[in-house]
């Protein structure tokens, strides 16, 4: 029942802030709707404390994985926005953030906790912090077409006015991508180190397209450093790169979990 209210009660903050923060006026408004994010995130926290830790041990089900990466992802821009301008991402991440305590909470686990040792908690923390940062560049990616179709058309947007100039925001994109890859290199290489079973038949499509993913984000951000890729070609290599993780991260585990 506690965790049933408390699921409830950060999504409706959640949802909440992201109406303040598409429809803020001002930067007060804006600050407004950063903190009722906040507050969602701390609940949500809270969420995650008591669906995770069982007395068999960590439960990282589907609907508490999902829950887990959205949290990752909110806390990520909540920390980037005390000294970037991308709270306006809130927008898109906050919605996201609610269908998944949503998801996390009607759900129920096909299996029990279990233990793990310190390398592969290690793996599970890094894969879900660069999971969480290249989804922070796909929303970027996403308001990037937004920004400059508006700009190109001269159309009035709330949203548009309160964004960052293309250029930070390119800027912007190419940080969290660097970023992401360093954890995503990180999470590959205890992969390879800690767990048994990374070609195993059930997962090896997860590990091929994780690997897929680390060359598309390695040749874009190559491209970007050395040949001055941005733009359109930017878009479509994180978008792409990303839509790879996606795969990877939730359909291997929704494919194991439900339909095997």
């Amino acid at each position: 029942m506690v965790s049933l209210i408390v699921g409830l009660s950060a999504t409706f903050f959640y949802l909440f802030s992201a109406w303040t923060q598409n429809n803020a006026h001002s930067q007060q408004a804006s600050k407004r709707g950063y903190a009722l994010s906040f507050a969602a995130w701390i609940l949500q926290g809270f969420h995650l404390y008591l669906h995770l830790f069982t007395q068999a041990g960590l439960l990282l089900d589907f609907g508490a994985t999902l829950s887990l990466t959205a949290w990752a992802v909110i806390g990520v821009i909540l920390i980037s926005s005390l000294r970037k301008p991308v709270s306006s991402l809130l927008v898109f991440a906050a919605p996201i953030a609610a269908v998944a305590i949503a998801i996390d909470t009607v759900s129920v686990p096909s299996f029990e906790g279990r233990q793990f040792s310190s390398g592969i908690l290690l793996h599970i923390v890094t894969s879900i912090l660069s999971y969480a940062l290249f989804a922070v560049a796909a929303c970027q990616a996403v308001l990037l077409i937004y920004q400059n179709r508006h700009l190109k058309q001269h159309q009035a947007s709330r949203l548009v006015a309160s964004l960052p100039p293309l250029q930070t925001m390119e800027s912007l994109l190419f940080e969290v991508l660097a970023a992401g890859q360093i954890f995503l290199s990180i999470a590959l290489l205890t992969g390879f180190l800690f767990l048994d079973d990374l070609w195993a038949q059930h997962v090896v499509h997860k590990t091929i397209l994780s690997l897929v993913a680390w060359i598309i984000f390695t040749i874009l951000l190559i491209g970007h450093y050395h040949l001055g890729w941005r733009g359109r070609t930017a878009i479509r290599w994180t978008l792409w790169g990303f839509a790879n993780l996606v795969v990877a991260f939730f359909g291997t585990k929704l494919a194991l979990e439900f339909l095997l």
